[in-house]
Formats: C-alpha cells, structure tokens, sequence
C-alpha cells in the first residue's frame, strides 16, 4: 500500500542560475517552474545554515569558517605542527588526511577542513560549524527545519556528508521504496567540485548534469511507485563565477609593517579579507591601504546589514575587504593556488545567483535561498 506524499528537497551545490540556464535539457518536461534566488554574501558555511532555518547569519550565527579567537581556539595542541615542512604539508591530499585527522581530534561533527591556513596561526583562530547542522539542535541560534521535525515525530532522510553523491542516492532510493520516510533532504557536491576545477562552462558540466537527470528520473520512478504525491524542489546555495585572475592581497598588508598578532590578525579567503585589530593605529593603517585599492573594496556596516552578515562584535572581522568578482586571493588561506571556479563574491553578480526549480508552482514571494525554509515548512504543514 503506498504512502501518503513524499517531499524531496535535492541540494546540487553551485547549480546557480546562470550554469542552470546553460543546461535548459535538464529535467525540462518535469519541471513546473524554475527562478533564480538571491544568495548570501559569503560561502556554504553561510548559505547552508539560512537554507535550512530562514535566518540570515547575523541571526542564526554562522558565517565563514574561521575567526579570530585564540583564547578559546580548539587548535593550540597544534601549535608544534607549525613547524613542519610546508612543501610536504601544504599539498590536498596530505591536508585532506590532516583534516580528516584534527576533526576527529577536536570532536568536531559538522563539516570541517584545514583548507591552507598556516599551522603557525591556526591556534589563533576558532571554527564555527563544529556540530553537524543537518541534526537537531546543529545550529548555534535559531531553529532549523531538522529541529520542527524531530519535534513533530516526522520521520525523514538528510545525507551523509562523508558520502559520495552515488551513495547518497542509494540510501535516499532505499528509504523510499521501504516508505520510511515523509521528507527528504539530500545535498550532491560533484558539480561544486568539478566547476573549483574547471571553471563554470566546461563541457563536463553537460555530462554531469546528464547524469544528475537521470538519477533523479529514477528516484522520481521510485517515489511514484511508493507514494500517492510526490513534491520536489530542486535547487542551491549559489552560483560559480569563473576566475579571471588572482591577487597576493597578503603581501600588500605585509608591506604596511605591521606586526601579526601584535598591531593585527588577518584571514585570507578566497574571495574576501577579514581583519581583527589590536589599536586603532592598525585599524587606520590596513583601512587606509586597502580604502582605493584596485583589486576590490571595503563593505561598509550598511552593506553588511543590507547582507545579513553584520555582527555587532566583529566576530567574523572587523574590517571585511571584499575582492572583485573573478579575482581570487591566493595565496590564501583557503589554497594556495587559485581555483578555476569560485563563489564568494558580490552576491549581486549574475554568477552568483542561485536558483529553485519543482514541480510545482513556486510562490512570487520566494525570492532569496532563506525563504526555501518557508518552502519546507509549507510542504510539512508546519507554522513558521
């Protein structure tokens, strides 16, 4: 006997709206409508979060990974790693391992990675999403979908991070055909991946996305088999922009004389500077060098609030320099080398939109990645 309704809501990271519009083939005849959204300033580690809570991260706490905070930093044991030979430790695999290795030192459950911040300055810095934010009570402030649910009893599907997208499918496939679930949350990083890799109109992309089509036909085959309705919403987090160029942002701040962690503390993104300050003079020094430069601008406290990632403390910096789109900052603390695809910039751009596809229709009123929330609550008859 089949079940009553099955929502699914399938996450493909970095499907924005502009590679969407590339791929028009994609799920074309099953698709009721489609819209970009707005995204948020900042990275998955901010996007994510909204998604699931319809919170800003001004509101539910989370923005980029790292921030300055060497009093409570989980990494001091580090420090001695500080002295290691950076030819050997700075290449992927060997950090991948590392980080596999400092998450499970730190007790850490949410989505971690050492990325390339120098172990010499990593005891100076916190991390943010040390719980995993797809269970309840996996976010530092607000509620999210997750937290409604297990309240509610109702009985649902969230990926395993640690899975590649090929079992990620199989286990929401299996959980489908046995009826044991009402809801569904599924995220899939293989385009994410490959666009960091090769930019955002690779002719991969059309394959992928070919074979993103045909998984989804099969599950949408295996829902209508197990359940009267079925509802889907297909969407992301962000969009991904080409890198034209990079930019050693680190060696014009190093030129201004300052003294690290004694006039200033700095961490490099990709696509953004964060700076956390000692005394003024160092403030008006880094401002001062960085307030007509060339490669990006300053974001205001307006911006920042227009944005929803505006913290009163300067958790996350107090002095944030955004770069221009398609210039990524490396060396940075997020690699070394630049990427051929990043997102992270001016949420504005059309690279950066993220978009929302289902089938069905989809309210006028939804126009940012935070009121997907509202989408997910609707389909599970819950107030907000």
């Amino acid at each position: 006997m089949k079940k009553k309704k099955l929502s699914l809501f399938l996450f493909i990271d970095a499907f924005g709206w502009e590679v969407r519009q590339r791929h028009p083939e994609f799920l074309h005849d099953l698709t009721a409508a489609a819209k970009p959204l707005e995204t948020i300033l900042g990275y998955s580690s901010a996007c994510d979060p909204s998604i699931i809570s319809g919170l800003t991260p001004s509101e539910h706490g989370l923005w980029s990974s790292y921030y300055y905070d060497p009093e409570h930093s989980p990494f001091k044991w580090t420090k001695p790693m500080g002295f290691l030979p950076g030819f050997i430790f700075n290449r992927g695999r060997v950090r991948g391992r590392l980080s596999r290795w400092v998450k499970k030192r730190c007790g850490f459950t949410g989505y971690f990675q050492l990325f390339a911040v120098p172990f010499n300055q990593l005891p100076l810095f916190n991390y943010a999403e040390q719980k995993r934010i797809w269970e309840p009570d996996g976010l530092p402030r607000g509620t999210s979908v997750f937290d409604r649910m297990s309240r509610q009893g109702i009985p649902y599907y969230v990926h395993d991070s640690d899975l590649p997208d090929e079992q990620r499918l199989e286990h929401l496939r299996q959980h489908i055909e046995n009826r044991s679930i009402d809801f569904a949350y599924c995220s899939f990083g293989k385009l994410d991946g490959l666009m960091h890799a090769k930019g955002n109109n690779h002719p991969d992309i059309g394959k992928l996305m070919a074979w993103y089509d045909a998984e989804f036909r099969k599950l949408f085959a295996a829902a209508e088999k197990n359940y009267e309705e079925i509802t889907w919403y297909i969407f992301t987090d962000h969009g991904m922009h080409n890198v034209t160029g990079s930019y050693d942002l680190m060696a014009d701040i190093q030129s201004l004389e300052l003294q690290w962690n004694t006039d200033y503390c700095a961490f490099y993104d990709s696509t953004m500077a964060r700076f956390w300050f000692k005394h003024e003079n160092a403030r008006t020094t880094i401002f001062k060098g960085l307030e007509n430069h060339p490669q990006g601008r300053i974001l205001s406290d307006d911006e920042l609030k227009q944005h929803g990632v505006f913290f009163e403390d300067g958790q996350y910096g107090e002095l944030i320099f955004l770069m221009n789109s398609g210039t990524q900052i490396a060396p940075g603390f997020m690699g070394i080398k630049p990427c051929a695809g990043m997102h992270g910039f001016d949420p504005a751009d059309a690279d950066s939109k993220a978009a929302l596809a289902s089938n069905r229709p989809i309210p006028e009123s939804v126009t940012k990645i935070q009121h997907i929330h509202q989408l997910m609550l609707n389909e599970l008859n819950l107030k907000p």
